[in-house]
């Protein structure tokens, strides 16, 4: 058995529900299968928000141990004991319910939590992984640069890393972010923190290599599951699978206040559904052929029956993992430029691309009625996921890293 690694990580993680945590799972299970053992160690309870607790589904068995601080264990369920969230869990149902029954004023309007990935580190928080550090490890990664002070406790011989996800300051979306603003000198300064930097896509590897020269730039792309052939779905039915994050929301509010009306003029019959904790960030009517499914345990018979997949981001960073899940399951796809960034030389001919609001409701329109378009778009899809997102493909390079030999 090689050395264990350890992964310090922020964000609420249950298992692979959302992008960012569906990547850090692909990434320990990559770690675990060269025979390392990965601890994920989670220092602060802030993870919680407003859930004072949750439940861990089964990809969640990839790590060897898993410690929150203040917390209960009660088998797959984790409780936080502090009293502060467990109020903030009061408050918010109870101005949910005012505002169903039609009362309004500041005094009803929700109050998200802190991002809790950017909540600054405490004591506590230092004390608990200093603990938790397993014996003989031989590398700390960092799970987001805010993590970056827990690479300080790590063993003199042991390796350390950050998970980069986003270049935050490149991100776009100002105000309507959901996360950390960051400045591009802090940030370079947080990622020269780690011996190593593992980056979702080739941009932002180049960014490391060039502005944080003494930091070895790892790419580790996400890696697919692939599907054995590509599938084209049912006409007039669309798919967007999202979190309840800034992108997601601006995104999606974005096709559906300037593209949906013209896909429904063209395609009365078109339905749009959608999947993923998106659902929360949206108040009042929905729009006529929408459909909000809220979080769903399995994605695979949204994602078989779907005629098109789209993608409508306006901002954001990283890989779009949503886009990599749709290509490796066979699907047509319709996104803007913004969700092709990093990966748009290996998949700009396998997924239509346009930020034109005309445009991409054309594009919708013809592909929900052309089953034989979606099929050959669906193709490409699914050979350019397989040449370029398969696991043995993309994450050569931090196998190689974690064994020493990079």
């Amino acid at each position: 058995m090689k050395g264990p690694i350890a992964i310090v990580s922020k964000q609420r993680l249950v298992g692979a529900t959302n992008g960012s945590s569906a990547y850090l799972i692909a990434i320990a299970r990559s770690l675990a299968g060269t025979g390392h053992e990965v601890h994920l160690i989670q220092p602060s309870p802030n993870i919680f928000g407003r859930t004072p607790a949750m439940r861990l589904q089964p990809e969640m068995d990839v790590f060897a141990s898993h410690t929150i601080r203040a917390t209960l264990r009660l088998g797959n369920w984790r409780i936080v004991l502090s009293p502060a969230i467990w109020a903030a869990a009061a408050a918010g149902v109870a101005r949910k319910l005012l505002r169903k029954v039609g009362m309004k004023g500041r005094w009803t309007e929700d109050r998200p939590r802190p991002y809790s990935v950017a909540t600054p580190w405490v004591r506590a928080d230092l004390a608990f992984v200093e603990r938790h550090l397993p014996p003989g490890c031989s590398a700390v990664i960092a799970d987001y640069i805010f993590c970056a002070p827990a690479l300080a406790l790590a063993p003199e011989a042991a390796a350390t890393g950050i998970v980069m996800h986003d270049l935050f300051h490149a991100r776009a979306g100002g105000g309507k972010d959901s996360v950390a603003i960051v400045s591009r000198d802090d940030e370079v300064r947080m990622l020269g923190a780690a011996d190593a930097v593992l980056a979702i896509q080739q941009e932002e590897a180049a960014f490391v290599a060039a502005q944080v020269p003494d930091t070895r730039a790892v790419l580790v792309p996400m890696p697919a599951e692939i599907a054995t052939s590509p599938a084209p779905g049912e006409d007039d039915r669309l798919l967007f699978v999202g979190s309840n994050t800034a992108p997601n929301t601006v995104g999606l509010s974005w096709f559906l206040e300037q593209v949906w009306p013209l896909v429904r003029r063209a395609r009365p019959a078109c339905v749009l559904e959608v999947a993923g904790t998106v659902d929360r960030g949206f108040e009042g009517p929905v729009p006529e052929g929408v459909r909000f499914l809220g979080l769903v345990p399995d994605l695979a018979p949204l994602y078989r029956d779907a005629g098109v997949v789209i993608s409508p981001l306006t901002f954001g960073s990283g890989l779009k993992i949503k886009l990599v899940e749709a290509m490796a399951a066979g699907k047509a796809v319709v996104a803007t430029s913004i969700t092709l960034q990093g990966v748009a030389e290996h998949c700009g001919e396998a997924v239509i691309c346009t930020d034109d609001a005309a445009e991409f409701a054309g594009a919708v329109s013809r592909l929900a009625g052309d089953r034989n378009a979606r099929a050959n778009l669906a193709e490409r899809a699914l050979a350019s996921a397989v040449h370029n997102f398969s696991a043995e493909t993309v994450h050569r390079e931090l196998r190689d890293w974690a064994d020493g030999r990079a």
